[in-house]
């Protein structure tokens, strides 16, 4: 018995391993709770990350983990980029939480959802340095419930 989990144990970590070892690396990875109860416009969440190798690519995903009774199909963002060189842009961005049919377009477990939204695929940084984004809830109600966290994720391509 003690063999067979000793056996079960290193195919696990076998398993895990090559799992991690095919995934490209994350550059930036970072998870910023929200207030369940109500994510208000003044509640910006900021996410800031160094580039470095401007000739590489990237993909950037959010990952938005919500309830799964949220109220609404789309949670409706803002999203300011600020460069190096202080320049700033702002786009609105749309999360898809949910299909027509009312389930969701991510995985759930318990009460809690989380939808992964590739934000750009293999593209490039132009400047070195400090990249800041910032999220704002930008739905028609100043504070909004259901919303537990939101993630972003800077990927290097390899390929």
């Amino acid at each position: 018995m003690k063999e067979r989990h000793h056996k079960n144990t290193l195919l696990a970590a076998f398993i895990a391993l090559t799992l991690f070892a095919c995934s490209e690396p994350s550059e930036f990875n970072r998870r910023l709770e929200v207030n369940p109860a109500a994510w208000a416009y003044a509640d910006t969440l900021d996410f800031r990350f160094t580039i470095t190798d401007t000739a590489a690519r990237y993909s950037l995903y959010f990952d938005v983990t919500h309830i799964d009774t949220f109220a609404w199909q789309n949670l409706y963002t803002r999203l300011h980029t600020r460069f190096p060189d202080g320049k700033r842009l702002s786009k609105p961005v749309a999360f898809d939480l949910f299909n027509t049919r009312g389930e969701s377009n991510g995985s759930c477990s318990g009460r809690r959802c989380t939808v992964q939204t590739v934000l750009q695929e293999n593209t490039r940084f132009n400047q070195p340095g400090e990249y800041v984004f910032t999220v704002e809830q930008f739905m028609r109600r100043d504070s909004i419930p259901g919303i537990f966290a939101v993630e972003f994720t800077v990927q290097k391509r390899t390929q």
